[in-house]
């Protein structure tokens, strides 16, 4: 190999290494990756609202157990809760499940207000007087009242019956305030009549006696 061709050999290699070295000393940048933000939801809870509460029937007589049907109009349910209630009073059995009716067939052409039904059971050891009937919706947590009046059982009309003729006295005579008896003679006109008639007797007996 000549001279020339030693020194174009050298010059390549030269060149090589340089470039080698200005590739290693360059520091890459560092790459940025953007995240999109993620959209907040937000849930809307509607205001508590007093819930209507219907009895079917409102009074009702106590002595036995009988059915009491309750339609309480709790608002619809929120997305991912159950449409359902619960009832409660002193005057019931225990707590009563409300649950929607069924659906219609054919289905009515105004749909009917969202609403909740069940029957609780009357206590047959209610007394008379009002209670209190309270509804909470499971879905919105809302609360209702209705007032269940029981009336007096039938079986205790004679315990407040008052007597219409006072008792009749022993011994011949009346009783205070009562009523006299009819089949006696009262004592004092019987008197007077013996009287009379014996002083009537006595004047006879005298005028006999002067003739």
């Amino acid at each position: 190999m000549n001279a020339l061709s030693k020194a174009a050999l050298a010059g390549v290699v030269l060149l090589g290494v340089a470039g080698c070295s200005a590739e290693a000393g360059i520091v890459p940048e560092p790459s940025i990756t953007v995240t999109p933000p993620v959209p907040t939801v937000t849930a809307t809870v509607p205001p508590r609202q007093e819930v209507r509460v219907v009895l079917n029937p409102d009074e009702i007589q106590g002595g036995q157990s009988r059915n009491v049907r309750i339609t309480a109009y709790c608002p619809p349910a929120l997305p991912g809760t159950s449409y359902q209630a619960s009832a409660h009073s002193d005057a019931f059995t225990g707590i009563v499940s409300l649950l929607a009716p069924a659906a219609q067939t054919p289905a009515p052409s105004a749909a009917p207000a969202p609403r909740l039904t069940g029957v609780a059971v009357l206590k047959a050891s209610a007394k008379a007087g009002g209670y209190r009937v309270e509804v909470r919706c499971s879905a919105t947590n809302d609360i209702g009242n209705a007032r269940l009046q029981v009336l007096r059982s039938g079986n205790t009309a004679d315990e407040t019956r008052f007597p219409t003729k006072a008792p009749g006295a022993g011994g011949g005579g009346t009783a205070a305030g009562g009523p006299a008896d009819e089949s006696g003679i009262p004592v004092t006109p019987f008197a007077i009549g013996l009287l009379a008639a014996a002083g009537l007797g006595i004047a006879v007996a005298r005028r006999r006696a002067r003739g």
